[in-house]
């Protein structure tokens, strides 16, 4: 492997290798489609350079002088668009010899070959372990004068010895295929450090999960490094970083069940930022879990910011994880976050990430809190607050503890009924054509109910809108001395009001409703008092109102988002990771049912030919195709079609029996030849065929959905073997 410029993906934790390509050698490259090669070699023929077809698939290999490998690879993607830039490969050898069967494993995108040519400079550091760790403290957040532990920081160091912030490390050595040496280089100089300075308390590294390929060998050393140290297994925390789109979640388990055997403990990185937050806590069930400080900037002001935060803090109470709020840079947000039951505090204003780990941190009592998130007024106007003001501050605390908008406007209603004393207190909602309804009603005991009351008063728009609009409210009396209409008096004593008080519910310029007070046995006098109070309590409805329908929209589009995270790209079926929940749902399910279970394997015949016939964006249309073939056979809400890989799709059938599931494989297999895709060079028909695999079993805990699956393999492997086109039946006994 001296040969070669090494840009495998094979774990290479320790080896730090240096890249030949500013020799002479011979440049192999491979390409997607033909029309990527004959871009490539209009290149090589503008600039005279001479090159060797090869005829196996598109590609070619040329001959280099020293450095000419990487100039090439530059040029070359000028002219590629991205995509082809991915998925051309290239291999140098130096000399001018061929490639052996070990060189494969070698061969990496053009991308990354540029890349990691371009990145002498970090593997210099790499190799001479220019790094160093800082750290910065992690407090209690009730008492931030005690210290819980520190996050290692990674930096670097130039030539001179000067830092380097690690963005541009962590970038580059990402697309350049470095990640594992780099991981393995900060976990190290963190332990060697942390153990130097000798402070208590816990130390959370972090590591990025896709550069472990195998748990037990790349993390050996360490283990190893940290009993050398003397540092307690359970003071080490290990950080798997959320935004790191993890592509193998099986994988990912493995390392975080190597660290919990092994006594340590796990924290989710920046959550609230990138890769399904919520998914991944449900599946790694972590001991800590980081809030991104993107999340926790100005969260006392921002909405959306902290009805996402609330909704993580309560649900990580109520699975007794402890969170870790980053980023804390003003008292307002360590208030905020106080208040909300976080646990523990990381930020500017605790302090900052230093060499030498710090010893003491400021403290900051809640008195001190209130008094700065209220501009510093002094202490006695929080403590001597009116009465009006603090009915205010209990209503409120009330009213928003729920983000659910039934029950906001439910406890709305029954707390101001309750503070004023009055017969009936009802929240109206308009809709867009300014009708509406009674939404909301709490009402005294003997007391005519009017809830689901609709109005369609089509004059409201331009009678009374803008005057609610406007903020302004109305306080009746006596509605007999009103002024009012005969028959808009006939309406409120058909509905038992005698007096009322309305105030408008604004979302900002928006008119979405009205709080309404009614006394409905005598008339009232409404004190001005009352009404300063009533309107209020209104707007911090309206608050509540628009926290609840923002974090509603935000449901909807973590909804999507999973919908997405779950279906493939090209075909919009399932994904594998859908396929694999679901398979492992409904076996949990129809185990306990003693339900049947079917499953049908279905391959597209020949189809690396239909490619290369066709190409690969008329394999990607005949995929969309079969996919949209399949998933109109299947018809039962339970049931799911899913991408398996590649060309391959699978069916889970839940309560079918084999009869049933052998029929429907029959339905998929003609509706496909119905769609006749041309495929000449199939040597079992002019059109796209499938080959199909049908198994059935009945779940129980004594087996796995592994042997579901293991027999529909068989199944379509034999379909195959009998000249494909077909549909094998195979029982869960029979399989290996």
């Amino acid at each position: 492997m001296s040969q070669i410029c090494p840009i495998s993906k094979t774990c290479a934790c320790r080896n730090i290798a240096r890249c030949r390509t500013k020799e002479a050698g011979r440049l192999f490259l491979w390409f997607p489609v033909p029309h990527t090669l004959k871009k490539v070699t209009s290149y090589l023929q503008q600039f005279t350079l001479e090159y060797e077809l090869m005829h196996e698939r598109p590609g070619l290999s040329l001959n280099c002088k020293p450095g000419e490998s990487l100039e090439i690879a530059r040029n070359l993607a000028k002219l590629l668009a991205p995509r082809e830039l991915k998925e051309t490969q290239v291999l140098f050898i130096r000399g001018n010899i061929q490639p052996q069967l070990h060189d494969f494993s070698d061969i990496a995108s053009l991308q990354r070959f540029i890349k990691f040519n371009q990145s002498d400079w970090l593997v210099e550091m790499l190799a001479t372990e220019r790094f160093t760790s800082y750290f910065q403290p992690i407090v209690s957040i009730n008492d931030t004068s005690q210290i819980f532990g520190y996050e290692s920081l990674l930096r670097g160091l130039d030539e001179e010895g000067n830092l380097l912030l690690p963005t541009a490390i962590l970038e580059l050595a990402t697309e350049a295929g470095l990640l594992p040496e780099l991981d393995q280089v900060a976990r190290l100089s963190t332990i060697t450090q942390f153990s130097r300075h000798q402070v208590s308390g816990h130390i959370f590294i972090n590591f990025a999960p896709t550069s472990l390929y195998d748990p037990v060998f790349c993390l050996r050393s360490t283990v190893e490094a940290i009993d050398t140290a003397g540092i307690s297994h359970d003071r080490v925390v290990f950080e798997v970083v959320e935004s790191d789109n993890p592509q193998d979640l099986a994988h990912l388990k493995t390392v975080l069940q190597y660290y919990r055997d092994g006594g340590f403990l796990v924290a989710l990185d920046d959550l609230g930022s990138g890769y399904s937050s919520l998914n991944l806590l449900h599946q790694l069930r972590p001991d800590f879990i980081k809030l991104d400080m993107e999340l926790i900037r100005d969260v006392h002001q921002d909405l959306y910011k902290a009805s996402i935060t609330e909704k993580l803090l309560e649900i990580t109470q109520k699975l007794n994880i402890q969170t870790v709020a980053e980023g804390i840079e003003c008292i307002e947000e360590l208030n905020w976050l106080r208040e909300r039951g976080a646990n523990l505090a990381q930020g500017y204003l605790i302090g900052k990430p230093s060499a030498v780990p710090m010893t003491t941190t400021p403290h900051f009592d809640p008195i001190a809190l209130t008094v700065a998130s209220t501009n510093s007024q002094v202490v006695e106007q929080v403590q001597n607050r009116s009465e009006p003001e603090r009915i205010v501050a209990a209503v409120t605390q009330r009213i928003r503890q729920s983000l659910e908008l039934e029950e906001i406007l439910q406890t709305t209603a029954a707390e101001v009924r309750q503070l004023f004393e009055v017969d009936r207190v009802l929240i109206y909602q308009f809709e867009p054509d300014w009708s509406g309804l009674v939404a909301v009603e709490s009402l005294a005991e003997g007391c005519m109910s009017i809830l689901g009351f609709h109005v369609m008063d089509t004059c409201f728009q331009s009678s009374r809108a803008a005057y609610y609009q406007q903020g302004n409210t109305r306080a009746i009396e006596d509605i007999e001395i009103a002024g009012l209409s005969p028959c808009h008096i006939d309406l409120l004593q058909s509905l038992q009001i005698r007096a009322n008080l309305v105030v408008p519910i604004l979302q900002q310029e928006r008119l979405w409703g009205l709080l309404i007070a009614h006394q409905c046995r005598s008339s009232r006098q409404w004190q001005q008092s009352e009404i300063n109070l009533f309107n209020q309590l209104a707007g911090q409805a309206a608050i509540a109102i628009q926290q609840s329908e923002l974090y509603h929209q935000l449901q909807q589009a973590n909804q999507e988002l999973q919908r997405l995270a779950c279906s493939d790209g090209l075909t919009q079926v399932g994904n594998r990771r859908c396929f694999d929940d679901t398979l492992k749902t409904q076996w949990q399910r129809l185990a306990r049912e003693q339900g049947s279970l079917s499953l049908i394997l279905c391959d597209v015949d020949y189809f690396k030919l239909y490619n290369d016939t066709h190409g690969h964006l008329a394999g990607d249309d005949a995929l969309r195709q079969v996919a949209k073939a399949i998933s109109q056979t299947v018809k039962h809400p339970a049931d799911l079609v899913a991408r398996y890989g590649g060309e391959e799709f699978a069916v889970i059938l839940p309560n079918t029996d084999i009869k049933r599931a052998i029929a429907i494989a029959r339905d998929i297999q003609t509706n496909v030849s119905a769609l006749h895709l041309p495929h000449p060079h199939s040597d079992v028909s002019e059109f796209i065929t499938l080959s199909l695999g049908v198994a059935t079993i009945t779940p129980h805990s004594q087996l796995s959905p592994a042997t579901l699956i293991a027999a529909a393999d068989q199944g379509l492997y034999q379909a195959k073997a009998q000249g494909r086109n077909c549909v094998v039946q195979m029982d869960c006994e029979d399989a290996d």
